[in-house]
């Protein structure tokens, strides 16, 4: 039976809620994975139901409008890579000790991720989608508090010492969006290379905890403490 699955060598009938979400999942992985391979305007309902391999009554039952769908799969997109980004970051901890270089490369990576290209989809379409724009603005905004939380917790010492803290993590996001949409046109990883040494030859003075004073002021402000007296 379709519903039934087997455990022990006993059928085990699915409930009505198991079922459902296995088809949301279906169309949120089927259309994801069209999102990466053939783009936003190609993502039909009738592309997305041959991927899913259900038909489009049942698409319809779970979303009311191709859009409902795509936001839905935008947000399953925004979990999904935030838990690739913590799971990579504490699976390669072990192997970079320094954190500062595992927090950009990570970043970068995930950018770079195809998960994030379906993203990417999604942003640039809501450009002239007013329904999307509307869906995906406060999304946008929620992550962008979430990537600074995260962020806070991963360098926390950086974070309380660093007053332009918030607007580096901002300006490291940013500057990795457009890495990733150049790469659409041009990927050149010796250019890469060397944007990454350059970058992290100027955060680290900036970064590093230790010339703060013990009372924790930041380090500039503990320099300037020190010049002035």
């Amino acid at each position: 039976m379709a519903d039934a699955a087997t455990a022990g060598g006993a059928p085990v009938r699915r409930t009505q809620a198991e079922r459902r979400a296995g088809t949301v999942r279906r169309l949120l992985d089927a259309t994801t994975a069209a999102l990466v391979e053939i783009g936003y305007y190609r993502t039909t309902v009738a592309e997305i139901c041959a991927r899913a391999g259900l038909s489009q009554g049942a698409l319809f039952r779970h979303f009311e409008t191709r859009i409902a769908l795509l936001i839905a799969v935008a947000e399953d997109i925004d979990t999904g890579l935030r838990a690739l980004y913590r799971s990579d970051f504490e699976r390669l901890r072990p192997t970079q000790p320094d954190e500062l270089v595992l927090a950009v490369a990570v970043l970068r990576a995930n950018i770079a991720s195809p998960l994030h290209q379906a993203w990417f989809e999604l942003l640039m379409a809501a450009r002239t989608d007013g329904a999307l724009h509307a869906a995906l603005l406060p999304m946008w905004q929620r992550r962008a508090e979430d990537d600074q939380a995260l962020a806070a917790q991963l360098l926390p010492e950086q974070a309380r010492q660093l007053p332009d803290f918030a607007v580096l993590v901002d300006t490291m996001v940013t500057l990795f969006h457009g890495e990733g949409v150049d790469r659409f046109l041009r990927h050149d990883p010796a250019a890469e290379s060397r944007r990454m040494t350059w970058l992290i030859e100027r955060l680290r003075p900036l970064l590093e905890p230790s010339a703060a004073s013990s009372t924790g002021k930041p380090a500039a402000a503990a320099q300037e403490t020190e010049t002035s007296a």
